[in-house]
């Protein structure tokens, strides 16, 4: 299923994407978290409920993010052979680095991304994430895809100036708005190859990132695992892989975000997650 959150009025709503049509949920569920920790049995209840729960026209609701307030949005830095060989500072990673996005920077699909005015470097990069399902503590690599629920994509905005800076990497990613997540979460039953997923970045219709997860550096499980032994992951956490190269800081000249800028990512099965930049 690709599972959405959306409003109606000011009431928000689990749903359905089917085609361009939202399928109501929310007698199944309240809230995605809900559905995440309800786990197999629940969506088969979701399943079932698909077929005569109140339906939709994709242009008649908002999409919101996915899961609106996750608890914990964890990235992973540097995943990509291309993005590293594009960076002329990087060197290899022998293990995963993280960084975290704050609940207060999320934002979900058509939301206006806002242009801080401490930066002159607004930048964009697609990340594939995964949506965690089950609770992991110090898990093994071999035990990780089964507790993945499902996936969906996050802009990792970037301010490159303040980050850059004094290697503010935390102040440089979460201004308010800069983690669009979205336009669903595609459970894992549809979506069985996270490792061979095409990802690509449009800005103002200007293809910028053309990529694939299978450039990876580090697998998901791996990923995933290295996390778990530091902290315990809950369902709703959303882990990030990464980014594939294009990134405006590295383009030649460089590209970066506007006011009044229609930055798209997309995502093979996933689809599009859309947003404008607002002054």
């Amino acid at each position: 299923m690709k599972l959405v959150t959306f409003s109606i009025g000011s009431a928000a709503h689990v749903g359905c994407l089917v085609g361009e049509v939202v399928v109501d949920l929310t007698s199944a569920a309240p809230t995605m978290k809900t559905l995440i920790e309800g786990g197999a049995p629940l969506l088969a209840k979701a399943g079932e409920v698909l077929k005569s729960a109140p339906r939709f026209p994709l242009n008649s609701i908002r999409l919101l993010a996915p899961i609106p307030n996750p608890s914990k949005v964890l990235c992973c830095g540097i995943n990509y052979r291309s993005h590293a060989e594009e960076n002329p500072n990087a060197v290899m990673p022998s293990e995963p680095f993280f960084f975290a996005k704050l609940p207060s920077s999320v934002i979900g699909p058509d939301d206006p991304i806002p242009y801080p005015p401490r930066t002159a470097q607004l930048d964009y990069e697609v990340e594939f994430a995964a949506v965690i399902g089950k609770q992991l503590r110090r898990a093994q690599e071999e035990d990780v895809m089964s507790a993945v629920f499902g996936y969906t994509l996050l802009n990792d905005v970037s301010a490159r100036d303040v980050q850059f800076k004094d290697n503010q990497i935390t102040l440089g990613k979460n201004f308010d708005g800069f983690a669009p997540i979205g336009p669903c979460i595609v459970t894992t039953d549809e979506l069985s190859r996270p490792d061979a997923i095409g990802l690509r970045t449009r800005l103002n219709g200007r293809l910028l990132q053309n990529g694939s997860t299978s450039d990876w550096l580090f697998s998901l499980p791996r990923i995933i695992a290295s996390l778990s032994q530091v902290m315990t992951l809950q369902p709703g956490d959303i882990v990030t892989t990464g980014t594939p190269a294009g990134v405006g800081f590295f383009q030649k000249p460089q590209v970066f975000m506007h006011p009044g800028d229609v930055i798209e990512i997309e995502g093979d099965v996933i689809g599009t997650l859309r947003n404008t930049i607002a002054a």
